[in-house]
């Protein structure tokens, strides 16, 4: 009587064998990362969390006026820190007092007598913060980006009344396109007190960048970068853009609303603004400015 052979189920061992494997491979991989890899090159949410450091920081000066050629109605100094994964808002009084050389005036009249490198030079001797860039929005330019990017959510604290006291916008939230925020932005009312029209820059700035920065592809941040270039007078250049490319994706993916705003003090006389030395020592210490 013949024997009959026991079939091999060598197949079977294989794939023990591989599925074994890559289970080990997967343990040893993630033991690798913990002990051995640096905290600045792991791995977070399937996005390569490299860590951006200080040489993606970038100083812009935002100017807005109502047309092209006009003075600037509003100034704000805005800090990118990606590594502190913070952006700080530092809206100026048209009336400050900034020092070139000898010469002492106002934000205002330095940019009537000598343009933009003006301001920048007076930003640059009084406060001593050097921007690294500049952009001037006029109304068209800021109406079109704002209703690009979408929601705006401002909290009024008080009524805003037309010039004939018509109430345009009442005290409470408020969802506002460009066109909306951009006569929000120019009330400057000084019943209010001489910082409501920085408190109103300041909070409108965060509320942009805190609502819409979160979760943008960098398809979608490009096409803002581009659209700031190419309808306001500024100095960015796309080269700006491609540096800090994997910061501000990084930024977006992992920062839980970045923004935040400081309002300058100081003492107001015959209508000038003078900086106090503490307010600017907290200047330089927000935007990690060592002197």
């Amino acid at each position: 009587m013949a024997v009959k052979k026991r079939k091999s189920n060598w197949y079977i061992y294989l794939i023990a064998f591989a599925a074994a494997s890559i289970l080990a491979a997967m343990i040893l991989s993630v033991f690798w990362e913990v002990f051995f890899v640096p905290e600045e090159k792991k791995t977070t949410g399937g996005i390569k969390s490299d860590a951006p450091d200080s040489s993606n920081n970038l100083i812009t000066l935002f100017m807005l006026s109502e047309e092209k050629a006009a003075n600037p109605s509003l100034y704000m100094i805005v800090s990118y820190q990606p590594a502190d994964e913070a952006v700080i808002c530092i809206p100026l009084k048209t009336n400050m007092n900034v020092k070139v050389g000898n010469k002492t005036a106002t934000l205002d009249d330095f940019y009537s007598e000598g343009g933009i490198k003006s301001v920048l030079y007076g930003i640059e001797g009084t406060m001593g913060v050097k921007c690294d860039r500049y952009v001037k929005f006029d109304r068209d330019s800021f109406v079109a980006l704002v209703d690009v990017i979408g929601k705006v959510y401002i909290n009024c604290a008080y009524d805003v009344l037309a010039n004939d006291g018509a109430v345009v916008f009442e005290t409470g939230s408020h969802n506002m396109n460009g066109t909306n925020l951009y006569t929000y932005l120019n009330y400057n009312n000084a019943n209010y007190g001489d910082d409501y029209q920085s408190l109103a820059v300041g909070s409108a700035a965060v509320s942009i960048i805190n609502t819409n920065l979160h979760g943008l592809s960098a398809i979608v941040i490009q096409s803002y970068f581009t659209k700031l270039m190419n309808t306001t007078d500024c100095d960015l250049t796309i080269d700006d853009y491609t540096k800090r490319q994997q910061a501000l994706l990084f930024t977006s993916a992992e920062s839980y609303k970045p923004a935040q705003y400081y309002i300058p003090y100081g003492e107001t006389e015959d209508g000038v603004f003078n900086l106090s030395s503490d307010s600017k020592a907290t200047i330089l210490e927000r935007l990690k400015i060592v002197k």
